[in-house]
């Protein structure tokens, strides 16, 4: 029998309410998420119009704008498409 424990202790700080990114700059994954909501709401789209564009379920967008999905380089790219920018765009923070 293997029991696996999650450390909740390390040198005396608590790691169960530690925020590792606290004060760092937002991931790949974060940034893709501000940009591709901002850049939805600049053209007035609903999740719902821009997964229709871009070919992706609509609950999949919503997915993506909380940073929830490691997002494939197709998938970006057809953001972009659906949005008329380049694709770089979509990860240049907010």
């Amino acid at each position: 029998l293997l029991k696996v424990c999650r450390l909740k202790v390390f040198n005396g700080v608590n790691l169960a309410s530690y925020d590792t990114r606290q004060g760092k700059q937002p991931d790949g994954e974060e940034r893709l998420a501000q940009r591709l909501r901002a850049e939805r709401a600049v053209r007035g789209l609903s999740q719902e119009e821009l997964a229709f564009l871009a070919g992706v379920h609509r609950t999949y967008v919503g997915s993506v704008e909380r940073a929830e999905r490691n997002v494939s380089i197709d998938n970006i790219e057809q953001f972009a498409c659906a949005l008329g920018m380049d694709i770089s765009d979509l990860l240049k923070p907010v």
